[in-house]
């Protein structure tokens, strides 16, 4: 017996609503684009966001767990992890899935063995990941897996379920927003940590190792993104925590996520450990500006393009450059869309321009970013957090107060 099993771990659940609404869409979805049943197999790279169709689905998932699903049109749901101890772990820890088994890491023969139960031997299937997501769209199915099950269904049509996935999941339930406010409401605390924590002569992995205690105390999960940077000039908030001591005049650049019950939130948050440049201190101030304003643009009908475009005038106006990634999705992965506010239009590949026409709707989430650089510099210094669409426009989800602080 796995200890802790009569508290569910302390993980969040889900209401059996939410369920009903999520499997609901999908499965309206799925009718309208005649699909008999969707598979996902395992793959939890990117910080867990490679398998969300999976999670999303299941309500299982997140902490590294390897998870593969069966979602047919009508009946039950069928989940697959790697052992029996797993298998008792997730039947604790939600209550969505009851037909949960066991792979031993062989992932194609149960799944087989489900849609064999299913009698999808002529069936159209669609699968999750197999191409186009944002940030993989090569895809993010192992070959061998999912050639496997073509071999034991060869009359069976194998098709990308991804954009339908992305549909669903692109329009958040109150309970889905809930959760990422909470996640937003975690990185609020890990910015005053970092801020209490930064001085001359700490170790910078020391700063970091403070971002990874605050979200695990507060009840965030884990991986998450953790962009940092620190040193002169603007510096690229990177993956990874260097083992040097902050110094006088550093400037620190950070990306950061954090996660609650797989929801995650995103914010941005620059400080320097001595006198701010004037012109980087413009470019902040510009960039919260920009920020309020496109909070009161965005409404349920205004296109993507539309946003892009507002945000380049605004930016021209203040006499700044647009720079970098102006807004992408979040919520239990790589959410659409994924928009660039680039000046010139460098990013011409699909998952930059799929989604430009479509309106914003109720239950988007996103982070919202938006640089304004005096200069045509690698990285802005700029503000940034999560903001949900609601009926009479967006909100933000962080509540602290954008600062760009000097540290002495």
């Amino acid at each position: 017996m796995i200890n802790s099993g009569e508290r569910g771990f302390g993980l969040p659940k889900f209401s059996a609503a939410e369920r009903e609404r999520r499997w609901g869409r999908v499965r309206e979805f799925m009718q309208a684009a005649g699909l008999d049943a969707i598979i996902g197999f395992p793959n939890q790279s990117h910080w867990d966001q490679f398998q969300a169709d999976i999670r999303y689905l299941t309500h299982i998932g997140g902490h590294q767990t390897e998870v593969a699903v069966v979602f047919p049109m009508s009946g039950d749901v069928t989940a697959f992890v790697r052992g029996g101890n797993e298998v008792e772990w997730w039947s604790i820890a939600q209550d969505w899935v009851k037909d949960i088994r066991q792979t031993r890491r062989t992932w194609a023969d149960p799944v087989i063995e489900r849609m064999k139960e299913l009698k999808l031997d002529r069936a159209r299937i669609g699968v999750s990941g197999l191409s186009g997501l944002l940030r993989a769209p090569e895809g993010t199915v192992v070959t061998g897996m999912l050639e496997k099950a073509k071999k034991a269904f060869p009359a069976a049509s194998f098709e990308n379920a991804t954009e339908l996935l992305q549909d669903a999941r692109s329009v958040k339930g109150k309970e889905e927003v809930a959760w990422i406010e909470r996640a937003a409401g975690i990185l609020d605390k890990v910015v005053e940590a970092i801020l209490g924590k930064a001085r001359v002569g700490v170790m910078e992995n020391e700063v970091v190792a403070e971002i990874w205690r605050t979200i695990i105390a507060n009840g965030g999960d884990y991986p998450s993104m953790t962009h940092w940077g620190a040193g002169k000039g603007v510096p690229w908030a990177c993956r990874i925590s260097p083992h040097r001591k902050l110094e006088a005049g550093d400037m620190i650049n950070t990306e950061l996520e954090a996660k609650y019950g797989g929801y995650i939130a995103q914010t941005i948050q620059a400080a320097c450990l001595g006198k701010i440049a004037p012109d980087l201190k413009r470019a902040f101030d510009v960039s919260v500006q920009i920020f309020e304003d496109l909070v009161a643009y965005m409404k349920p009908g205004v296109t993507y393009r539309q946003v892009i475009a507002h945000y380049q005038q605004r930016v021209r106006e203040a006499g700044c450059i647009p720079k970098g990634m102006l807004l992408h999705g979040r919520g239990i992965g790589e959410d659409r869309p994924q928009v660039t506010g680039e000046a010139d239009v460098g990013y011409t590949t699909a998952q930059y321009t799929m989604h430009l026409d479509i309106p914003l709707v109720e239950g988007n989430v996103m982070v919202l970013k938006p640089g304004a650089m005096v200069s045509d510099a690698p990285d802005s210094i700029r503000c940034g957090d999560t903001v949900v669409i609601e009926a009479k426009g967006a909100r933000r989800l962080g509540k602290r107060k954008f600062t760009f602080p000097e540290i002495m």
